[in-house]
């Protein structure tokens, strides 16, 4: 019986010793819950005071636009001015300018379409073939109305060229089945100086009609409100320089209301989207000049300048110490 238990020691110091170096391989398999949950735990706490800061600043934003009474001018589709707690529309585009630009267009769509398939016209006929055969179609039933638009006779001659230059090209395109590169260029750059002439006359009567317009708005605010006017111009990414609504209150403002008072809302093209970037721009100046004593200093990214600090240390362009 001694000698039993002996050997039953003597075998519980050796299985004991294999159970311990076995452990830390099962700890590692699964892992405890509760480490499992200090590690998560961080990322929901950051998560939750992120969420709760921004409702804070939604917030404060909603509020700061309900505080702001104007005056602002919206330019869009029609311009808007939101100013004395009313809204008012006004529709800018003069008589004339949307028969020129719709001229204009058949260009845009002839070249937009072709030159994609220039390199190999064959490959693409299926796509390009209906889509020519359709603007063609409306290009002649516009041609008879090209007299009655009242353009004058300057107007209506080039835009009678435009449309007897292109559809030629469109007819002898489709009997062929086929273009080459050269034969789109050579019609384009004939009607070129013709496009550029209506797109002038299109940018008088636009100009015209806007200036009237904002006179008069002018006239019925008083010179304090006047001096607080901000003006967003929305618009797409690709006009955006040169772009004629923008220039125009920027000649009418000044080059220092650029950025500042005179804002272009890139692919923003709804008086919903201009209010919530007029609330962002209020809001986040408000931030700026109480947290830097800078106005501005949000207009641009926060991260801005330690960017650019690193950035030219990354990349070699810090210079050489002087000796």
């Amino acid at each position: 019986m001694r000698r039993r238990r002996t050997l039953l020691r003597n075998a519980a110091f050796v299985f004991l010793p294999v159970l311990l170096l076995s452990l830390p391989a099962v700890a590692d398999a699964l892992p405890p819950a509760a480490e499992q949950t200090q590690k998560e735990q961080p990322a929901e706490l950051l998560k939750a005071l992120d969420d709760a800061a921004i409702a804070a600043y939604v917030a404060g934003r909603s509020q700061t636009l309900a505080d702001n009474d104007g005056p602002v001018i919206i330019v869009a589709g029609d311009m808007v001015l939101l100013a004395n707690g009313t809204e008012t529309h006004a529709d800018y585009t003069p008589d004339g300018y949307t028969e020129l630009k719709t001229i204009s267009h058949i260009t845009l769509g002839v070249v937009g379409l072709l030159h994609a398939y220039a390199d190999d016209p064959a490959a693409g006929a299926a796509v390009w073939k209906p889509l020519l055969e359709k603007l063609l179609a409306q290009v002649r039933a516009v041609e008879p109305i090209l007299g009655t638009l009242g353009l004058g006779a300057d107007a209506h001659a080039r835009d009678a060229y435009i449309v007897q230059r292109m559809t030629a090209f469109m007819e002898a395109t489709l009997a062929r089945g086929s273009y080459t590169r050269d034969e789109l260029t050579k019609a384009a750059r004939d009607v070129a100086p013709y496009l550029l002439a209506s797109a002038s006359d299109a940018a008088k009567y636009q100009i015209k009609r806007m200036d009237g317009i904002v006179r008069q708005w002018r006239a019925e605010l008083s010179p304090e409100q006047w001096s607080r006017l901000r003006v967003f111009v929305l618009g797409p990414h690709m006009p955006r320089e040169g772009y004629l609504q923008f220039n125009y209150f920027r000649f009418l403002m000044g080059d220092a209301a650029v950025g500042k008072t005179l804002i272009y809302g890139e692919n923003i093209f709804s008086q919903k989207g201009a209010t919530k970037l007029l609330a962002t721009v209020l809001q986040d100046r408000a931030i700026a000049k109480i947290t830097f004593d800078d106005e501005m200093r949000m207009d641009r990214d926060l991260l801005a300048d330690g960017a650019e600090a690193e950035l030219l240390r990354l990349f070699g362009r810090l210079g050489t110490p002087a000796p």
